[in-house]
């Protein structure tokens, strides 16, 4: 059986024709998923609740899964075959054919002649919030979503021409989304959801032998929208300047070329349509870039600028890397409008930085008699950088130096998980959960402190309103300044807030007071209120406005910049030294597990089909899917204790590195 054309094909393919080839030969193309950990985990339990929602019987949902993979295929195909020949029939997974495509379809009613099938996202949207713009157009939230299920309804009709049986079929397109105005009224409906690991890394969603029953009279939390005229206008290219900015002018004869491309796995440079999105490619290799059994994999992005322009990318600075990028005011004036593509200018050493800041107003001593960089400031330096090689960093110290910090100083940082299945009765699809805090306090002498912590990962606890408590907890000792780094911290207990405002809490009036005071209202605030007193300080803006160095590139990530501050002053170099970056020296889990008291927290069960003993918590703290696993109960008392030191330990160092760069700035401007 040849290789088909499917619903991900095409997805790459509307990006870039090309990325459709790169993603067919994955084995031998680098490829960077940038999405958080375990968010395909956490859309399967979604798209498995689907199917209880919409009465499908556990015998016709359609397992695509076995040791090979083409007889499995074969078999989805049969089976749905013999289920489309029932007059009623509800079934998941259908899969459907022809010589070119494949697609699997979420879930599928068939009624007499008349087939809806519902294309089942975890991605939310409210209870009467439109899938189209104020301008009319779709909005590009869900603009994906829609083309997936246009796909879908379009392979079908292909497949309902070629099989005379099925020629009386009519399909109907429909979207299925979470809706987040919902509110969950089962207890940890999320564990009744079992996610069950596969050999070759897949997954599949076991449900829990009574969730019908658990679910019956009870909130459903999806919202499922008809798509069906949308889809058919798209078919027919009746937008035609929608038409040719998606599919060059003609939605079947591009799907027809992308599939014909697709199928013979065939490179065909000419049906690409070069853009800034092209930068963005996910097939790169970083330098070298080798599998899992050590073979070198190509460069995709790479590949396809040297075949369209005769240049080598591979490795050097883009200038899609400015701050800003090339869409948001990235680019100087004369590469703006798409001047950079007609003049072929792709690196960060195409550029003038001169058209950023001029000469006279470049040099070190200009620089100095500046209040705060600018944006165009910072774009001059990491372009002047990566031009002429410079590792110099810039400090504005006599600026730095008028910065008012109102000791004692407080650095928190959260951890949070974000589901569309919701963990938590009461809880909304995609409704914040704060698990996690950590805080350090930095005095006028210099002198600082872990000051405290905080953590839940109990099953069934909806920790949020014991996050604040805690942490005000923490904060109302003084009236020192309080530092966050970006604006999570500020949106999170803008969540809380209303949480508590909808809840029976005794304190809630108090707790609210405490948000109110310490945070300045999100632009999705309902109810708005007066920026706090004791507004948190945004302590990666503070650190843009005076510093850069080179080795940062145009990112402010905590992670790039503390390392950077430190390595730019001898002083810090030689205090810190192999420590310059905590984060790399992080354990693994294994060595966390080790240190805990097994009598203490026995491993009281095995589940090494969840527990992955070589991983580090060094990014972003506990994934996605370990959240879900441990509000599952689906790790033993001694593995969920090394998480949680794990866990602990890494949140310590966001606020220590927060504390790192007020030192620098503490000692470097004395």
């Amino acid at each position: 059986m040849p290789k088909l054309f499917t619903k991900s094909a095409f997805n790459h393919a509307v990006k870039c024709p090309m990325r459709a080839y790169y993603y067919r030969n994955s084995k031998e193309y680098a490829y960077h998923y940038e999405g958080p950990d375990g968010i395909a985990e956490v859309g399967d339990q979604f798209g498995a609740l689907a199917c209880v929602y919409e009465d499908i019987p556990n015998e016709n949902i359609i397992q695509r899964g076995g040791a090979n993979p083409i007889e499995a295929q074969a078999k989805s195909i049969a089976d749905t075959l013999d289920l489309l020949r029932k007059e009623n029939v509800d079934i998941g997974e259908a899969a459907f054919a022809t010589d070119k495509y494949l697609v699997y379809v979420d879930i599928l009613h068939k009624r007499g002649d008349e087939l809806k099938i519902i294309e089942v996202k975890s991605k939310c949207i409210g209870a009467n919030e439109s899938l189209l713009g104020k301008n009319g157009n779709i909005s590009s939230d869900y603009l994906e979503k829609i083309l997936d299920v246009t796909f879908q309804k379009y392979v079908i009709q292909q497949f309902i021409k070629t099989h005379s049986e099925f020629s009386n079929l009519k399909v109907h397109a429909s979207l299925m989304l979470a809706n987040s105005d919902a509110v969950c009224d089962v207890d940890s409906l999320s564990s009744l959801l079992h996610i069950k690991f596969l050999e070759g890394g897949h997954c599949e969603i076991e449900c829990a032998p009574d969730i019908r029953e658990k679910l019956q009279g009870k909130n459903r939390i999806d919202r499922i929208i008809d798509v069906d005229a949308i889809s058919d206008k798209i078919i027919a290219d009746e937008n035609q300047n929608f038409a040719k900015k998606h599919f060059g002018g003609c939605f079947v004869k591009f799907v027809e070329k992308a599939a014909d491309m697709y199928v013979n796995n065939r490179k065909d440079y000419g049906n690409c349509h070069f853009s800034d999105q092209c930068f963005k490619c996910p097939f790169y290799a970083d330098e070298e870039q080798k599998d899992s059994k050590g073979k070198v994999l190509q460069n995709g992005r790479a590949e396809c600028f040297q075949n369209l322009f005769g240049v080598d990318i591979a490795g050097k600075a883009l200038i899609n890397e400015t701050k800003g990028g090339i869409g948001n005011g990235g680019l100087p004036a004369s590469l703006k409008k798409g001047a950079w593509l007609e003049k072929k200018k792709f690196f960060l050493s195409d550029i003038d930085e001169n058209e950023y800041v001029p000469a006279e107003n470049a040099t070190p001593e200009a620089f100095q008699k500046r209040v705060e960089l600018s944006d165009d400031d910072l774009r001059y330096l990491h372009v002047h950088s990566a031009k002429t090689g410079s590792n110099e960093p810039t400090f504005l110290k006599a600026a730095a130096k008028k910065i008012k910090w109102n000791y004692p100083l407080h650095f928190i940082d959260f951890e949070t998980y974000l589901g569309a299945v919701p963990l938590f009765k009461g809880n909304h699809p995609n409704e914040e959960i704060a698990y996690q805090f950590s805080h350090h306090i930095a005095y006028e002498d210099g002198t600082y402190k872990h000051a405290g912590e905080y953590i839940s990962l109990e099953p069934g606890k909806f920790p949020n309103f014991e996050f604040v408590r805690k942490l005000k907890a923490e904060l109302d000792e003084d009236k020192g300044a309080i530092y966050r780094y970006a604006d999570h911290e500020n949106i999170i207990l803008n969540v809380i807030r209303m949480q508590l405002m909808n809840s029976s809490e005794s304190d809630k009036d108090d707790l609210i007071r405490f948000i109110e005071s310490i945070t300045h209202p999100t632009g999705s605030c309902k109810v708005p209120f007066e920026k706090g007193t004791r507004d948190m300080i945004d302590l990666k803006e503070l650190a843009q406005k005076y510093f850069y160095h080179p080795s940062m590139g145009s990112s402010n990530s905590i992670k790039q910049v503390m390392p950077a501050i430190l390595q730019s002053d001898p002083y810090f170099r030689e205090k810190y030294g192999d420590n310059m970056d905590p984060y790399h020296n992080l354990p693994s889990l294994e060595k966390f597990a080790a240190e805990v008291n097994k009598d203490k927290f026995p491993a009281d069960f095995d589940d090494s089909d969840v527990w992955n003993a070589q991983k580090q918590i060094n990014s972003g703290g506990i994934s996605k899917l370990d959240y879900v696993l441990l509000q599952s109960g689906r790790f033993n008392k001694l593995h969920t204790e090394a998480i949680r030191r794990a866990s602990l330990k890494y949140c310590e160092l966001d606020t220590l590195s927060m504390v790192r760069i007020w030192e620098y700035f503490r000692i470097s401007t004395k």
